[in-house]
C-alpha cells in the first residue's frame, strides 16, 4: 500500500506535535510567584481591642431617707436638668413635725413678748421697783429669747428632713434605669434613678497587662462605631496603675476628641490605639514573615531571580503589618507567601 504524501505530512507534524507535548511536561518550568517591594514610609504600631461606651458622669440616685415614693415622674430614656426634681418620697412625719414646731414657735413667741411687757413695766416703775425684781424680768426675757432661738432651729431641721424627701438632678443628663414605681416602699440602699451625662462620652478598655505597660495618657486612638464610616478621634485619659488578678488586665479610658456625639451607654465599639509612629521604617506583613526557634524570616528573590532566606528583626506585635528593624533593605522583592517557593529555587515575579 502506498502512503500519500499528504498523509506523510499529517504523520510528521503529529510526531511534532507529540514531541513537543513531551517537552513541556517533562522539562521543568520556572514557577511563578507573588511578591512585594519593601518600601521605607512613615509607621504605625497599633493595638486593636473592643471598649464599651461609658458616660462621662453616672450616678445611682438614693433617697437620704425611706419611705413611699409618691412623685416618680421621670422614665428611661427621659433627660433632665441640674437640679430638677426626680422623685418625692412621702414626707407626712416632717410635714407634722414642721407644724408642730411652728406652733411652739408661736407659742414662745407669745411668752418672749409677755416677758418683754413686763420687763418694760419693772423698768418704768422706777425707784418703786427693787434691782432685783428689773433684773428677774430681764433674766426671763433672755432666757425667753433662747428658748425661741432653739424652738426656730427646731423648724429649720425639720424643714431639712423634709427637703431630704426631695430627689433632684445633681447635673444634667439621660435616666438610664428606674428599678422602682410609684407607691413602692424605698430604703436607703434603693436605687431610685441611674442618671448619666452622655453629653462626652468616654470609652473604657481593658487591656491585657502585657500591652499596657506600654500605654500612657495622651496616646492617640481611633474609634470605630458599629454601623458608621466616620471614625471617632480619641486620646488616654487614664490607665489604671492596678493589674486585675482575675483577668490580668488593666482598665484603660479614652476620652473622645470628637464633640457632639451621639452614642448609647455600653455600646461595644473598636479601637485602635497609636502605641508607636516612625516617620522612617520597613513594614511587612506578618504572612510573609516565617517564625521558628532559630528566629524570624523572610523569603526574597535576588536579582538573578534565585529566591533567598534571610533572617530579619522586627517588633513583635499583634497586627497585620510589623515594623521590620534589621535585615531588609527598600527595594527588595519579597515573597507574599514564604512557603510559594524553597531558598535556591529560580522563580519568574508574576506581574
Amino acid at each position: 500500500m502506498k502512503i500519500s504524501t499528504r498523509q506523510s505530512i499529517f504523520a510528521g507534524l503529529a510526531l511534532i506535535l507529540l514531541a513537543l507535548a513531551g517537552y513541556w511536561l517533562l522539562v521543568p518550568r520556572t514557577k511563578e510567584v507573588v511578591t512585594f517591594v519593601s518600601q521605607v514610609a512613615p509607621a504605625e504600631r497599633v493595638l486593636a481591642v473592643n471598649g464599651r461606651i461609658r458616660p462621662r458622669l453616672q450616678v445611682d440616685i438614693r433617697p437620704a431617707l425611706g419611705g413611699e415614693l409618691i412623685a416618680l415622674p421621670f422614665n428611661v430614656g427621659d433627660r433632665v436638668t441640674r437640679g430638677q426634681i426626680l422623685a418625692r418620697i412621702d414626707d407626712a412625719p416632717e410635714t407634722a413635725a414642721i407644724a408642730e414646731a411652728e406652733a411652739s414657735v408661736q407659742t414662745q413667741q407669745a411668752t418672749l413678748a409677755q416677758a418683754r411687757r413686763d420687763l418694760a413695766r419693772f423698768v418704768a416703775l422706777g425707784q418703786f421697783a427693787t434691782k432685783r425684781e428689773v433684773e428677774q424680768r430681764r433674766l426671763t426675757v433672755l432666757e425667753g429669747e433662747r428658748e425661741l432661738s432653739r424652738r426656730r432651729a427646731s423648724v429649720v431641721r425639720v424643714r431639712e428632713l423634709r427637703d431630704r424627701r426631695v430627689l433632684r438632678a445633681p447635673f444634667g443628663g439621660v435616666i438610664l434605669e428606674r428599678p422602682v414605681d410609684p407607691g413602692q416602699t424605698v430604703g436607703l440602699e434603693s436605687v431610685i434613678y441611674r442618671l448619666a451625662d452622655l453629653s462626652s462620652p468616654e470609652v473604657n478598655l481593658e487591656v491585657d497587662e502585657i500591652y499596657a505597660a506600654e500605654i500612657r495618657p495622651g496616646m492617640e486612638a481611633m474609634v470605630s462605631l458599629p454601623g458608621r464610616t466616620r471614625h471617632l478621634r480619641a486620646i488616654v485619659a487614664h490607665v489604671e496603675p492596678r493589674v486585675d488578678p482575675a483577668t490580668g488586665a488593666r482598665d484603660v479610658r479614652l476620652s473622645l476628641v470628637d464633640a457632639a456625639v451621639d452614642v448609647p451607654s455600653g455600646l461595644t465599639v473598636t479601637v485602635n490605639l497609636v502605641m508607636e509612629k516612625r516617620d522612617r521604617a520597613i513594614s511587612v506583613p506578618r504572612s510573609a514573615v516565617i517564625q521558628s526557634s532559630s528566629g524570624a524570616k523572610v523569603r526574597i528573590v535576588g536579582t538573578d531571580d534565585v529566591v533567598i532566606e534571610r533572617e530579619i528583626g522586627f517588633v513583635d506585635w499583634p497586627a497585620e503589618k510589623v515594623i521590620v528593624t534589621s535585615g531588609i533593605r527598600a527595594g527588595e522583592r519579597i515573597l507574599a507567601n514564604p512557603e510559594s517557593a524553597a531558598p535556591g529555587e529560580e522563580v519568574r515575579v508574576a506581574k
